[in-house]
């Protein structure tokens, strides 16, 4: 995942899961949880709602900002998998902030 230096660009990859399902789970359970959480769950209203991340292997998340959320959103409609959909992020320093610039899906 991204470390906490300040840089002009990242790439984060990790499986998406929504800030809902973030919330409910433990962190140590989070990279279970991402690896199995659903299509059909991250299309939910309020789920979509709630924003995403990303969890990689480790213990490594990133929260998306919001301006994301759509992107997100075409990248799990469109993938052919019901869970564990797996996304690269690549985000630029605009305006003091990391914004993200590019959402795709990934294999395994």
């Amino acid at each position: 995942m991204a470390t906490h230096e300040q840089t002009d660009s990242e790439t984060l990859e990790g499986y998406v899961i929504d800030n809902g399902c973030v919330r409910k789970n433990a962190r140590d359970d989070l990279p279970e949880r991402a690896r199995t959480h659903s299509k059909e769950c991250a299309l939910m209203g309020h789920c979509i709602e709630s924003g995403y991340s990303l969890v990689d292997e480790g213990e490594g998340m990133a929260m998306l900002d919001a301006g994301t959320t759509r992107e997100v959103v075409h990248a799990v409609e469109d993938s052919d998998r019901e869970e564990g959909i797996r996304l690269r992020v690549e985000r630029e320093r605009e305006d003091g902030e990391m914004r993200t610039v590019s959402v795709e899906e990934v294999e395994r």
